[in-house]
């Protein structure tokens, strides 16, 4: 059976400039971090020293700065958010140029991953919640807020 890889495409903008780079959906990943290509691409001056981060990733401890960005999916270019990403030094050479963690992706979507069928659905929160049946517990504790037991 293939492996599901959720990658998405995204637009990375910072200023004046915009980057589009396809990126990893990382459950694992604390941060949405993006590769050196993209920081390059994005003029990061990492000789400032500013914001900087360690992280261990892919076996290997990372350095990276920190920077506030604009992300957008292409799909739908009226869905952008602004959000503090980190810029690996380091070129990974991976097949995609990005990971979306928690802080800049996660936190803002909901993510629903298929393995059987091979998919995933990136959709908003409220979404997400509307599809959900209610709290069985909750509408108990509503419905019974007056029983006083035996």
């Amino acid at each position: 059976m293939p492996v599901l890889r959720p990658t998405l495409d995204i637009i990375v903008e910072r200023g004046d400039l915009s980057w589009g780079v396809r990126a990893l959906i990382d459950t694992g990943a604390p941060h949405t971090m993006f590769d050196r290509g993209t920081a390059d691409m994005l003029d990061i001056d990492f000789a400032s020293g500013a914001g900087r981060e360690q992280f261990n990733l892919l076996g290997a401890p990372r350095e990276a700065q920190v920077e506030r960005v604009t992300l957008m999916l292409p799909d739908f270019p009226d869905l952008k958010w602004e959000t503090e990403v980190s810029f690996l030094e380091d070129d990974l050479n991976l097949t995609w140029g990005g990971f979306l963690g928690t802080r800049g992706f996660l936190d803002r979507w909901v993510v629903t991953f298929h393995r059987a069928e091979e998919y995933f659905v990136v959709e908003e929160p409220e979404s997400f919640k509307a599809r959900l049946p209610p709290d069985v517990a909750e509408e108990y504790e509503r419905r019974d807020s007056g029983y006083r037991g035996p």
